[in-house]
């Protein structure tokens, strides 16, 4: 499964039940912003020590790409992604066992990237630790140089590929978002004194649903984020506009970067089970059509999210490449986006 559909412990009691339409808020920014998509210029390979900023991109758009570390020790193909990517995004973001998947942890990849002067960005979930391991892990990583984080709650491990595993249980957002405030302040949740704080740069990842109430109360807690020193947030995966729309208001008022995210439809299967998923946004119609009509059929989910990423620029601060699996097509998919 792609997106998890369980119960969030940062809002708990909410059922999620199918709500397709609501109105759009209004959205004063967007007509400011530029989708001409003529101002693209072509990106290639940069020299490897080279080192990835915003800065060294001329694009009218951040992008930033997830890369999922490997499932066992060799960081090979991992590097190899890394590195056909260099020059062409804004950022890489190093997942966290996502979707449920074991892989090795994040920290030694974001080490590799970081001695070929890359610097990523660490995503981390609560749903593999306790407070503890949390905090640790996280001066582990200050200790490491990772200045960048990502946390989200994580998805079901009944949905992964180690079923019967648990979670902790220990941590929802509102607890991690204390943990990482308390050590950039130089204090351990307990309130001890830190031989050392850390500096992060905080960012979220929110899971979407289809349930109106739900995205609202998730859309609500961008005032307590912005209490607890958040820069960024990051949508979930969706191809329905209306959904994004209702999280642009909130973010404008508090100040808060919104990033949209893309994830490749890999065939129209996929689709349709997404689709038949209780609590997952839904994929319009349009979009089954587009993929049953393409002439090259294994090329067709690329071709629908470059296309659909046009649509996402203007909604936000930057746009998020989910692979999940497709890592290896991230240049190709780059070609396209003329980057």
């Amino acid at each position: 499964m792609l997106w998890t559909n369980c119960l969030s412990p940062v809002f708990p009691g909410v059922e999620f039940a199918r709500s397709k339409s609501f109105p759009a808020p209004s959205k004063s920014n967007i007509a400011s912003l530029s989708t001409d998509r003529n101002h693209l210029t072509g990106g290639s390979m940069e020299a490897v020590n080279e080192s990835i900023t915003a800065n060294s991109l001329d694009n009218p758009y951040h992008l930033i790409a997830e890369i999922d570390p490997p499932k066992g020790v060799n960081l090979e193909g991992f590097l190899k992604t890394a590195l056909s990517i260099r020059g062409r995004v804004n950022a890489v973001r190093v997942t966290d066992s996502e979707h449920a998947i074991m892989r090795m942890s994040p920290l030694a990849p974001c080490l590799t990237l970081k001695e070929r002067n890359i610097d990523p960005i660490m995503i981390i979930t609560g749903r593999d630790r306790n407070r503890i391991s949390f905090q640790a892990d996280l001066l582990t990583a200050a200790a490491l140089g990772i200045k960048d984080i990502v946390i989200k709650e994580g998805h079901d491990p009944a949905e992964g590929d180690q079923p019967v595993a648990r979670t902790s249980g220990d941590l929802n957002l509102e607890t991690m978002l204390k943990c990482i405030s308390s050590l950039n302040a130089g204090k351990d949740l307990a309130g001890e004194e830190l031989d050392g704080g850390t500096d992060f740069n905080i960012g979220v990842s929110l899971d979407l649903t289809d349930d109106v109430k739900v995205n609202k109360e998730r859309a609500d807690f961008f005032h307590v984020m912005k209490d607890f020193g958040v820069s960024s947030v990051t949508l979930g995966p969706t191809y329905d506009i209306n959904i994004i729309e209702q999280f642009i208001p909130v973010a404008e008022e508090t100040g808060i970067k919104l990033y949209t995210s893309v994830m490749f439809l890999k065939s129209v299967t996929m689709i349709r089970y997404l689709n038949n998923l209780p609590g997952v946004p839904s994929i319009p119609q349009e979009f089954l059509k587009k993929m049953m009509q393409a002439s090259v059929k294994k090329d067709a989910g690329m071709l629908v999210a470059a296309d659909f990423l046009k649509e996402l620029v203007p909604l936000g601060d930057g746009i998020v490449l989910l692979a999940i699996g497709w890592g290896d097509k991230l240049p190709e998919f780059l070609d396209l986006l003329k980057r």
